[in-house]
């Protein structure tokens, strides 16, 4: 694990005399796989000759039973005496803000500031509104009432004078307070701007900064050192990371052949969601792998399967006896299907490492603890395209495009949403199965909208013995045509399902023209398949019928 991990711990220790260190990690490596991840944390420390605790805060990952391994790079003559982990409640160690934390700090003091100024000079309009109006409402209550017991010794011209400038007073107040009211209003929209910019870098602030932790493992571990040296201790911790697949794909097409390029990328989450992670992420060597963690380990011993003897006819009378699923009694007036070919074992599919696949994806990597997740592009797989129309008879109105994929990478693809080009036209979205080395599977590429269908029904005829209560058959055919607008030649599997029977007494036979090709695809009992070769600007008929036939008061019904 450890020529895999090349995780070290980065670690401040204490002075060397001192008999326990508080180490300072710091994340330098990761081995990721499907479900769970080796986090890899390194610490260089100076050890004195004599005995010492190591000390280390790393964050709880659920593997409660599991204590990180702990290894010395560079190591002459040290002794691991014990290892304990213990679980706690406890802030998370503070770490120096990486650089996008420090950049959104800023931002946000920034904002913080100039919403800051524009306050002071929104309050500054506020006050003088507010000595405005205590003028006006002084000035108003001396017109009315600050005269009235002296009226009868004020000259007329004295009170006309007093009036005259209570007036222009009044007047100028309240021509302030509504400039005032304008500014104020005015300034509003830029107010709310200036305090919506603060709060956003606040919440930037707040995603990318780490949050308490609600439990922390210490690790220590006491060792022995036998002389002074300068050694990186390095800690490989179980912690819940994940990745998956995603592909993107795009097909270039010549009539019936094509190159597919199949574009791999893989999306990484390190920490649980909505959880920040201990640890700034720097400069950290990532590794992917196509293992499990949570994976089961071996198999369930089955039950036993005991089965006795019962009287046939009692049995009947108790419960209804149905056939089994694959021995039905439909009969096909076409050729019996071909015996299934044996199925191979499938490969052990490794390609690094054993049966695990890695992927590499180099030092240097820093993840955003804003991000749920981070992409990394993988590779590209070029792939031959030997490509054919399929459509289903009863449902589609065209065809669609297919190639079947064939894994010769030699090692496992794994299982993935894929969006979907051809000739570099965004076409929509496919999936890819998990294939083996050497699987092939079929891979839908898209509408052909050159390739047109119409399904015509033909008849239906019922029979019975005179009553509609004893109706005992039916025939029913159809007519599907295909329309060729290609300027190519292209194979075509078409589709179409006939009822299959699970009751003896139930008889069904299928006419077909010209014959199916293909019975049970894909082990489905009825699911039928012609394979065409459709030319050019051309058209073909399939006519496909069958007759069921049942005893009268009987009646056949879905399953």
């Amino acid at each position: 694990m450890k020529p895999i991990l090349a995780a070290l711990f980065a670690t401040t220790a204490l002075p060397a005399f001192a008999d326990t260190l508080v180490l300072n990690t710091k994340v330098t490596e990761a081995l990721i796989t499907g479900q769970g991840g080796i986090i890899t944390y390194s610490a260089p420390v100076t050890l004195s000759p004599g005995t010492h605790s190591l000390i280390a805060h790393l964050p709880f990952g659920g593997y409660e039973s599991a204590v990180p391994d702990v290894d010395f790079i560079g190591a002459n003559g040290i002794r691991v005496i014990s290892q304990s982990a213990a679980n706690f409640h406890a802030p998370p160690v503070r770490r120096a803000p990486s650089a996008g934390l420090q950049v959104a700090i800023d931002a946000r003091d920034k904002a913080r500031a100039t919403l800051r100024a524009f306050e002071e000079s929104y309050e500054e309009n506020q006050a003088s509104l507010l000595a405005a109006e205590l003028k006006l409402k002084l000035v108003r209550s001396t017109a009315e009432s600050g005269l009235a017991g002296q009226q009868a010794a004020i000259q007329a011209d004295q009170l006309t004078a007093v009036a005259d400038a209570i007036g222009e007073t009044a007047r100028t107040a309240q021509q302030r307070i509504a400039a005032i009211k304008t500014e104020l209003e005015s300034m509003e929209p830029q107010r709310k701007a200036l305090q919506d910019d603060l709060a956003h870098a606040e919440e930037i602030v707040e995603r990318l900064q780490p949050r308490s932790h609600e439990q922390i493992r210490q690790i220590t571990t006491r060792i022995e050192v036998s002389e002074p040296q300068s050694v990186t201790v390095e800690y490989d911790n179980l912690q819940p990371a994940y990745w998956q697949p995603t592909y993107s794909a795009d097909l270039t097409q010549t009539g019936a052949k094509g190159t597919l390029e199949l574009h791999r990328s893989a999306k990484v989450s390190v920490f649980r969601e909505g959880e920040k992670p201990l640890h700034n992420w720097d400069n950290v060597r990532i590794t992917l792998s196509t293992a499990n963690l949570r994976d089961s380990t071996g198999t369930v011993i089955p039950y036993p399967d005991l089965k006795r003897l019962v009287d046939e006819v009692q049995a009947r009378k108790s419960a209804s006896v149905r056939a089994e699923y694959d021995s039905g009694a439909m009969r096909l007036d076409a050729p019996a299907p071909a015996p299934m070919a044996e199925v191979a074992e499938e490969p052990a599919g490794a390609s690094f490492a054993g049966q695990t696949l890695l992927f590499d994806l180099g030092g240097g990597h820093s993840l955003d603890w804003g991000s749920a997740t981070s992409t990394f592009n993988i590779d590209t797989l070029v792939f031959p395209a030997d490509l054919y129309a399929m459509a289903n008879a009863a449902r589609d109105e065209n065809a669609f495009l297919y190639t079947d994929l064939e894994n010769d990478t030699g090692a496992i693809l794994l299982a993935g949403q894929v969006d979907l080009s051809r000739d570099g036209t965004p076409i929509g979205t496919t999936y890819l199965p998990r294939l083996s080395p050497g699987q092939t599977e079929p891979i839908g590429l898209g509408p052909l909208y050159g390739i047109r269908l119409q399904r015509d029904v033909l008849g239906v005829a019922e029979g019975d013995s005179g009553f509609i209560a004893s109706k005992s058959e039916i025939n029913q055919s159809y007519r599907t045509t295909l329309y060729s607008a290609l300027d190519y030649n292209m194979p075509v599997k078409l589709l179409d399902v006939v009822p299959t029977s699970e009751d003896e007494d139930l008889d069904i036979r299928l006419q077909a023209t010209p014959a199916p090709d293909e019975l049970n695809r894909d082990g489905k009992r009825g699911v039928l398949v012609w394979d065409l070769d459709l030319e050019a600007g051309t058209s073909q008929e399939v006519l496909f019928g069958y007759r069921m036939k049942w005893p009268v008061g009987k009646m056949p019904v879905g399953r």
